[in-house]
């Protein structure tokens, strides 16, 4: 009998341990109860691998485990929304490595945190050099995330920061006796007594902080605290630390520090660089002094507080932990990334437009040395052998393999890569992965280093045995310009062949390697809860890299749709008089322009907090020192004044309001999507057309907490199934929302 046979996903429930109820271990059997459909409910409540950047449903095929530096223990975090609290339950988990490739090992729960805002209750986990202290970002309750730190034999929790905002990333030296970490900058008050003597002098804010009466800095400011920094005094950078990268990368020694910051100006060399995000960036016209988008890495020497650009290329890895310290703080690596065009010989100069290198970085002369010439995830760096051991990118294909390692050796100035497993590895540790597909509920298995011998560590939800899923598989067809696109097709569980159903297209990302109970995000979309009401989804592709910020975006994914619709109409598996259509976030633009210019009619559509390229948009909502002019600039083909408006009166869809034939939901996340959302509404509703809008005052642009997901995601159930179905919950406290949607009926 095998391994893999002995340990069965195990449904043993925990009931009473924080944050493990519905996880299972261990080898006992219980009865299967009677499947029902999947609910909203079961998509919030699943459990899901947490961390800094895992946005729900997704799951991260590894990197999830943290090991101590000994490698004798392991830990990662778990979180499953509670819907009757309306909080996510955060749980840090802990396994002793030695347990694991024998019987999976029962994990420890070290720390349980209920975050009830939107921010991760526990993230980002880091060893300290005693192999019993774990660092991580908490935040409890509704308060701000601070750096904690907690002991494995003692269970003693300690709060390190106190600040008033919260933190967003952070670094700590081997010994302890630095601490780097990003903070939130405090909002500023529009209102005080001198604006009111004098007035507010309006330059680059943004129109709905002004509204709101507070102004927020979307860039966080930098702290360092040891031995070179006080506690109070900020780091200051070259660039604009932009939040969405908040990697920082400190040297053992605490004395140099290596962040990604966004260019304000972009070399015009740069643009020899044969990569997509770069030649959007320049197909971009943006104010002056304002951030691009494209990032770079700096290094900041903490004894001087000078900040310096560490290599003169983009920094493009799409790898999160891409630079490594050597053990000695005298050299890094970087990896997945362009080195500059400064050279002469036309060979090289070419290799460097189209590859991506992992390289040597020396301080302080910041010489560097090329390693090798493919993308790797660097792991660890041996200070006893000078071998550096790093993962190959995964084989998707093989759900729930382990990655490949490669490791090089540094002799002196030479770097070496090995052709065998050094003797350093010969107890490497098991890989922990997550294993899941289209249909397979997403499981953490650990696979033995030596054996390849897989074992199942949690099934992190056993509860799925008792529910009804539609089948998932992957179809493929062409958009208008020949080009392939994918999608996930969902099918209800009782599917008929021959039947036809209704249809709803669901957008924004399709990853045929991955389970998704809902989506690719969580704002409006809820496949499994659709296709238990009889409706068929489709999840697909259409964020096309080669069209962004061109006037043949839209079209091109307009065709993907219509192009979809035909095909699962020649299928016989849909009634193409019933489609729905969601966009979210950028695909907002793709939907409304679909409205407005397709021959196909949707029966339904729901747009959430997104991009649509309108006037209204383009005039008030953005920063006039930004680069979201520029955005709608773009992708209609000029900027509406003159001879301009012209193509605005034929490509943006906000102009052409009086062709929308079909029924629509607007949902609105937070203040400012008010005013995103707020043309739509305002001019379907003049025009007299049916169109329904729904305000979630706290949520967030991909929807964290329970009750917003409710909200937006049974509501897009409720939406679909009342358009494309005549259907109507009988739940007494939604009697005024078909109120409301009868009345809308009857403009059609």
């Amino acid at each position: 009998m095998s391994i893999e046979t002995k340990l069965l996903p195990a449904i043993l429930i925990l009931v009473g341990v924080p944050g493990l109820a519905g996880i299972s271990f261990g080898q006992e059997m219980t009865a299967i109860p009677e499947k029902r459909p999947v609910t909203v409910a079961d998509t919030i409540r699943m459990t899901r691998i947490a961390g800094r950047g895992y946005y729900p449903p997704w799951f991260p095929k590894s990197g999830f485990a943290v090991f101590s530096p000994d490698g004798k223990r392991f830990a990662m975090v778990i979180v499953r929304g509670n819907v009757e609290k309306n909080t996510n339950e955060y749980s840090l988990l802990v396994f002793r490595t030695a347990n694991v490739s024998h019987h999976g090992g029962m994990p420890r729960t070290l720390v349980s945190l209920s975050s009830s805002s939107n921010r991760n209750g526990i993230a980002d986990l880091k060893w300290s050099k005693d192999n019993d202290t774990i660092f991580f970002l908490g935040a409890n309750a509704d308060e701000p995330a601070q750096l904690f730190s907690v002991q494995c034999s003692s269970g003693e929790l300690k709060k390190l920061t106190n600040k008033r905002t919260s933190l967003v990333s952070y670094a700590v030296s081997e010994e302890g006796d630095t601490f780097v970490f990003a903070a939130e900058r405090p909002e500023i008050d529009v209102i005080n007594e001198d604006v009111l003597v004098h007035g507010f002098h309006v330059m680059a804010e943004y129109l709905p902080d002004l509204i709101r009466g507070q102004i927020s800095n979307y860039e966080p400011e930098l702290f360092a605290k040891g031995k070179y920094h006080s506690p109070g005094k900020s780091l200051q950078t070259l660039g604009l630390f932009d939040s969405r990268i908040n990697d920082l990368f400190l040297s053992p020694d605490g004395r140099y520090l290596v962040v990604k910051t966004d260019a304000i100006e972009i070399p015009e060399r740069w643009s020899e660089y044969e990569d997509l995000n770069l030649k959007v960036a320049f197909r971009r016209k943006r104010a002056k002094g304002v951030g691009t988008g494209i990032l770079r890495y700096e290094l900041i020497d903490l004894r001087t507080s000078s900040s310096e650009v560490l290599l003169d290329s983009p920094a493009v890895s799409d790898v999160p932990g891409d630079v490594l310290w050597s053990p000695d703080s005298k050299s890094l690596l970087l990896c997945g990334v362009y080195l500059p065009l400064d050279v002469e010989d036309q060979t090289e100069l070419q290799s460097r437009r189209w590859t991506k290198f992992v390289v040597e970085i020396k301080l302080p002369s910041r010489k560097f040395v090329k390693i090798a010439k493919e993308e790797l995830n660097p792991i660890r760096w041996d200070a006893r052998t000078n071998i550096v051991e790093f993962q190959a990118g995964l084989d998707q294909s093989q759900t729930g393999s382990a990655p490949q390692s490669v490791y090089y050796r540094k002799t002196g100035e030479i770097w070496e890569r090995l052709t065998d497993a050094p003797a350093m590895v010969s107890d490497a540790l098991p890989a922990i992965l997550t294993e899941q597909g289209l249909n397979l509920p997403p499981q953490i298995v650990a696979v033995d280093a030596k054996t390849k011998r897989k074992v199942t560590l949690l099934d992190l939800n056993p509860q799925f045995a008792g529910l009804k899923f539609g089948k998932v598989e992957e179809i493929n067809w062409k958009d208008g310009t020949g080009q392939p696109v994918s999608g996930g097709l969902y099918l209800p569980p009782n599917y008929i062949a021959g039947k036809k159903y209704p249809l709803v297209i669901q957008t924004h990302g399709f990853d045929s390697h991955k389970f998704a109970i809902d989506g690719y995000f969580t704002s409006a979309s809820a496949a499994q809860p659709l296709v238990s009401r009889g409706i068929v989804v489709l999840q697909m592709n259409d964020i096309f890299d080669d069209s962004l910020d061109t006037p043949q975006e839209p079209e091109r994914v307009m065709s993907a749709y219509e192009n979809a619709v035909e095909y699962l109409e020649k299928k016989g598996i849909i009634d193409r008089s019933r489609v729905g259509l969601v966009g979210f976030s950028r695909t907002c633009l793709y939907v409304k322009y679909t409205l407005t210019h397709s021959s196909q009619h949707f029966a339904a559509a729901i747009v959430a907090e997104g991009f649509d390229a309108g006037y209204f948009q383009y005039s008030a909502v953005g920063n006039v020192a930004s680069n979201s002019d520029s955005e709608e600039e773009s992708v209609v083909g000029a900027p509406p004044f003159g001879e301009g408006l012209l193509l605005w009166l034929k490509r943006s869809p906000g102009f052409l309001l009086d062709k929308v034939q079909t029924p629509l939901q607007i949902q609105a996340f937070a203040p400012g999507s008010l005013l995103t959302e707020w043309e739509w509404f305002s001019g379907l509703n003049r025009l007299g057309k049916p169109v329904d809008f729904i305000y979630l005052p706290t949520g967030t642009h991909i929807l964290m907490k329970p009750w917003d997901r409710m909200v937006s995601q049974e509501g897009s159930v409720d939406w679909f199934c009342f358009w494309l179905k005549s259907e109507e919950d009988p739940d007494p406290k939604k009697t005024e929302q078909y109120v409301r949607w009868r009345e809308l009926r009857s403009k059609e």
